[in-house]
């Protein structure tokens, strides 16, 4: 019916263009058919590529947004991963050194307790200078170096028993319970296994005993009175 309708409007606009000034004819020429008609120009399409590119970009900075979320949430999880090994390990270091200190401990008084037992049993044991000797001949002097054996070693428990009483076996300190010729504490005779006494002789069985445990050898107790007045 358009095409109808613009093919009269073309013969009609050609008859009466026939009639008129070649002006009025250019002006009417110019009119389109579609205007004549009423129809009004529709705008060129927008192309598919068009519409869809802002879609596209906002998906795109969605997903950029998405993956700058995921990595900081996967930063921090790495983060908490590492405090939470790092306070794992010193906890686990802690509780390694307490271990340590406790088996340490735990060894000392182990190794103390054999240590006493075997002053007991050394003490205890015939054949040693716990024995009383039979018939103690000769000075004090000589009685300890027949029992220390060596001239060196004697020297020093001459001159440490020397410092302490004189090798006197009534010596008696004044103003502590240090009696004798080692001059032991009440407490000392204890350890020793033998009963405190005036024998001279027993007393020197005492003392020997009392190094030997304590420091080794009478030189180790002499160096050790040397340098703190007392051994």
């Amino acid at each position: 019916m358009y095409l109808a309708t613009a093919a009269a409007g073309a013969v009609l606009v050609g008859v009466v263009t026939a009639g008129e000034p070649p002006a009025e004819a250019a002006q009417l020429e110019s009119v389109s058919v579609a205007e004549q008609l009423g129809i009004e120009a529709q705008a060129a399409p927008v192309a598919e590529d068009e519409l869809l590119a802002p879609l596209e970009q906002l998906a795109a900075s969605r997903s950029e947004r998405d993956a700058e979320r995921a990595a900081a949430a996967a930063a921090q999880a790495a983060a908490d991963q590492a405090e939470a090994e790092r306070l794992a390990a010193e906890e686990a270091a802690r509780v390694a050194a307490e271990e340590a200190a406790r088996v340490a401990a735990e060894e000392a008084a182990r190794a103390e307790a054999a240590r006493a037992a075997e002053a007991a049993a050394a003490a205890a044991r015939p054949g040693r200078a716990t024995a009383a000797p039979t018939a103690p001949a000769g000075s004090y002097k000589e009685y300890a170096m027949g029992k220390v054996g060596s001239a060196s070693e004697f020297s020093c428990l001459e001159s440490l028993w020397g410092k302490e009483s004189g090798w006197n076996p009534n010596a008696q300190n004044p103003t502590s319970t240090a009696y004798g010729i080692a001059q032991f504490l009440d407490s000392t005779w204890a350890g020793t296994g033998i009963a405190k006494t005036s024998d001279g002789y027993r007393q020197i069985d005492a003392g020997l005993i009392y190094i030997q445990n304590r420091f080794g050898s009478p030189c180790g107790a002499w160096s050790h009175s040397q340098a703190k007045g007392w051994y």
